[in-house]
């Protein structure tokens, strides 16, 4: 009775989405999530300044970068191959943030100027994170109490210690006051910035079309999982009775 029994598969187990959802996940998501994170930017660093200058304007900001990272981290929890989820998510998350930075680069180099400075005093700061998944993120800032030549220029935040008490650094800042200033040295170039970012990103987005697309090591069932294999099930079915 064994030798005659069949195994099939169970109806709809396992089943890939269409190519419409695969390609909204893997292409539209994070493009739409780019697109938000840069027209974030460009308003701080180009929009109305009542967009900036009040606590709703400043909301409004805030929430199109969350929802814009939120697009690239939320739906990259589809990815469970260990390649394309690392790999995705340090790509998008890097080049994004790239080829936002260069939106800012660019308008410093427009408009932005330089004044000498002498730093009075650095504090260092920890800021500490929880996501809903209760894991935790800590973010050092450091700030500068500054004397400059350009008096509306006082105080400046960095990641890392531009320079000691006492000592002296050229600062670039907007005059307008809407970028933060930073040492002159870190603004970058904006077009180097945007094709290292741009490149970066499609990079991310290529690892998840090659996992729609089910190219070894990196599509479904294959490669390292994060986590427990998925398991086709199967059901017995038995020959009709002679």
């Amino acid at each position: 009775m064994d030798d005659a029994t069949e195994r099939v598969p169970m109806a709809g187990y396992g089943k890939r989405p269409g190519w419409a959802t695969a390609a909204l996940l893997a292409v539209g998501a994070p493009l739409a999530g780019l697109a938000l994170i840069v027209a974030q930017a460009a308003l701080n660093a180009y929009g109305p300044s009542t967009l900036a200058g009040n606590w709703a304007g400043k909301a409004l900001l805030f929430v199109m970068m969350m929802a814009g990272y939120a697009l690239l981290v939320f739906t990259q929890l589809r990815y469970d191959n260990l390649l394309v989820f690392f790999g995705a998510f340090f790509l998008l998350g890097i080049g994004a943030t790239m080829v936002a930075g260069a939106v800012s680069d660019q308008a410093l180099h427009e408009r932005g100027r330089t004044t000498a400075c002498t730093v009075q005093k650095v504090d260092r700061r920890e800021v500490t994170s929880t996501d809903s998944d209760g894991n935790t993120t800590t973010h050092v800032y450091y700030d500068h109490d500054l004397a400059c030549a350009e008096p509306r220029v006082r105080t400046m935040t960095t990641g890392s210690r531009a320079a000691g008490r006492g000592e002296r650094v050229q600062v670039m800042y907007d005059p307008r006051g809407r970028l933060g200033p930073r040492p002159a040295g870190s603004v970058g170039d904006p077009g180097t910035s945007l094709r290292r970012g741009a490149a970066l990103f499609g990079g991310g987005v290529l690892l998840r079309v090659l996992f729609e697309l089910n190219v070894p090591p990196l599509g479904p069932g294959r490669g390292l999982w994060l986590g427990r294999r998925r398991r086709r099930r199967s059901v017995r079915v038995r020959p009709p009775s002679p």
